[in-house]
């Protein structure tokens, strides 16, 4: 069987039409094709996030009875980034209109992984409600959780 001229034409057409998609397909999957796409407006980075969270908010006081007292403070902070992020982190009480700084640090987190924090922090809670923060200064995120103070002298 013989292909006639206008017949080899489109196979040689077809087939430089494929080759032609499987070299943009493969130089799209390159830093440099991603550059050409992203200016074209037709690839996006993938978003990326932060979330900070009580480890475990069930082991926050919903109470104190007593007016001092030590508790502990465990969150996590997740770096759902493509890239490693650094953060600074601080736990503040806050009992009426005078905020604390009890406890700050940092953690450097590579993409897509967490740390958990635990620090034990010493509350005065004298009447009214206690709020611990949990800051962090970059990206601005906290957490927060209430606790109401009664003194056995109240």
């Amino acid at each position: 069987m013989r292909i006639s001229m206008p017949d080899a034409s489109r196979w040689l057409s077809v087939v430089a039409l494929a080759a032609i998609v499987a070299l943009g397909a493969g130089m799209g999957q390159t830093s440099f094709g991603h550059a050409i796409l992203r200016k074209a407006g037709l690839f996006e980075e993938p978003t990326s996030y932060t979330s900070l969270a009580f480890l475990h908010p069930q082991s926050l006081p919903e109470q104190l009875r007593s007016k001092r007292a030590s508790i502990g403070v465990s969150f996590v902070i997740h770096n759902a980034g493509s890239t490693s992020s650094y953060y600074q982190w601080s736990v503040v009480l806050a009992e009426g209109r005078r905020p604390r700084h009890v406890a700050a640090g940092s953690v450097r987190l590579a993409a897509g992984r967490e740390a958990a924090i635990t620090r034990s922090v010493e509350v005065l809670c004298t009447r009214g409600t206690l709020r611990i923060i949990v800051d962090l200064a970059h990206p601005a995120e906290s957490i927060d959780a209430w606790t109401a103070c009664f003194s056995s002298r109240s």
